[in-house]
């Protein structure tokens, strides 16, 4: 890539983080039909098909690792360390089975939690937050939203239906690309419905972006 095309993505990353929330301006003329975070060959870690109990916090570690690839990657110990913590966060707040899912406050705790505990061990700083997503609740704007977050470079981890948490990757203009612990690597988009086929039980989007200030 020339130093005219590092410079202009560099620079369209700064104007996603700027307007991120604000769907109603207009992207710029060279907008990316298609991001991708990470590097070739960077997998997720892995949960198993039946156990929507563990997807979210798997869905955080892999949000964590997919924001940190290309800068300072996860190393097996700290994903041991957050699996841990996050083990003793969710068994400290009652029985903890496969097949329970965790709440959306639950979630956004422990996502806070680990990405604390992680800043601390690495001593630098991972915000977490959740995004106000109430005004984009369906239709193409919550499609700009999360492209914009991508560019971003945000990790975006996502609810879809039946408690399920997936970290969006990146996007074409036909599928979103998903970094999932249970395997799944994209799902179809369109224009009005930008999670189409998904039966999400929630009438307002909810989603949890990290991010990795310098």
């Amino acid at each position: 890539m020339s130093k005219v095309a590092r410079r202009r993505r560099l620079e369209l990353q700064h104007w996603s983080e700027e307007y991120a929330l604000a769907p109603h301006i207009e992207e710029p003329e060279d907008w990316p039909i298609e991001c991708r975070l990470g590097p070739i060959g960077l997998y997720p870690t892995f949960c198993g098909d039946h156990a929507p109990g563990f997807v979210g916090l798997y869905a955080i570690i892999n949000a964590l690792s997919l924001l940190l690839a290309e800068t300072s990657p996860l190393k097996p110990a700290e994903e041991r360390m957050l699996l841990d913590q996050g083990w003793k966060f969710l068994s400290g707040r009652g029985p903890v089975a496969p097949w329970h899912g965790i709440r959306t406050n639950i979630f956004e705790r422990l996502a806070e939690g680990l990405s604390l505990t992680l800043s601390r061990h690495r001593d630098h700083w991972i915000r977490c937050e959740r995004a106000e997503l109430t005004s984009y609740a369906s239709g193409p704007e919550l499609g700009t939203v999360f492209e914009r977050l991508l560019v971003a470079k945000r990790a975006v981890i996502i609810l879809l239906g039946r408690g399920h948490y997936a970290v969006l990757r990146g996007y074409t203009p036909l599928s979103w690309l998903l970094f999932d612990a249970t395997g799944r690597m994209w799902m179809k988009r369109d224009r009005d419905h930008p999670f189409a086929g998904q039966s999400a039980r929630r009438s307002t989007p909810f989603a949890v972006i990290l991010s990795n200030p310098i």
